[in-house]
């Protein structure tokens, strides 16, 4: 399934690190080089899959040992109430959401897949199994699906492909990869301009456990609060005017999340 100018009738240390950007194209995502979850993405295709259809309800058991997944600023707001946001490594910065402090231990996927009850989930888990793909040759996007995904069967569940034609959840989930997309975009440009003004600075975070142990997440990237409130006039204008000021807020207040893991953390334990 594509979104394209020109259709064709049948394209459809212990501590946890973020993820690497996300820089996917056709070309990479046949040839292994993969973001985060996706193992086998092939193109939604109207005949090959034909019978391809989605468990419901989905299972987020994929997600259960990942401890940080990328965020887009649109999702900043209902993240925060949940999450640390921190960013990643790389020249230009992916903002993650952290949903745990250990590796292996995502503390908002129970034992049995499920995701907290009215924790937010991230769009990039619900996004999943479905991504967008550049295919620079053919000035197209393609949407392709992952068939090594266990929300993905054959011939039971919710159908993508009807009577030779995408179903309605082919398509919404055309849009929120469409929206994703989008979104990826205004966030590269926030990230790019935080490093262009040198905002970001690397800091260690110290959480209190319940037993009084600590723990220490190292080289975390954060917005400098002292340079952010040293912005000259124009600048703050200009982030005004791009709508930035408040996802930099969200960002400042999530930090108050790290002690919540840690208390999330405990309550785990004790229930285990």
């Amino acid at each position: 399934m594509a979104k394209t100018k020109a259709k064709t009738k049948d394209e459809m240390n212990d501590s946890p690190a973020p993820p690497q950007p996300e820089t996917t194209t056709d070309a990479t995502a046949r040839q292994g080089q993969l973001p985060l979850f996706y193992e086998r993405p092939r193109p939604l295709h109207l005949t090959e899959h034909a019978d391809l259809a989605l468990k419901v309800p989905p299972s987020f058991a994929f997600a259960a040992n990942t401890v940080a997944v990328p965020l887009v600023l649109g999702e900043f707001m209902a993240a925060t109430k949940d999450y640390p946001i921190v960013f990643g490594p790389g020249d230009i910065p992916v903002p993650v959401a952290f949903l745990g402090l250990t590796k292996g231990d995502n503390l908002f996927v129970d034992a049995n897949g499920q995701w907290l009850p009215g924790a937010y989930v991230p769009a990039y888990l619900r996004r999943y199994p479905f991504l967008l793909v550049d295919s620079p040759e053919n000035n197209r996007r393609i949407l392709f699906v992952d068939e090594a995904s266990s929300n993905v069967t054959r011939g039971h569940g919710t159908a993508l492909i009807a009577d030779g034609k995408p179903t309605e959840a082919a398509q919404n989930a055309l849009k929120l990869c469409e929206a994703y997309a989008y979104d990826q975009q205004m966030t590269r440009e926030f990230c790019e301009k935080l490093v262009a003004n040198d905002l970001l600075e690397t800091r260690n975070i110290t959480i209190t456990l319940a037993d009084g142990g600590k723990i220490v997440l190292q080289d975390m990237r954060a917005i400098s609060p002292r340079k952010f409130e040293e912005m000259s006039d124009g600048e703050y204008l200009e982030w005004r005017k791009k709508k930035w000021l408040f996802p930099a807020y969200c960002h400042f207040q999530s930090a108050l999340n790290w002690q919540r893991l840690a208390e999330r953390a405990a309550a785990r334990k004790a229930g285990a």
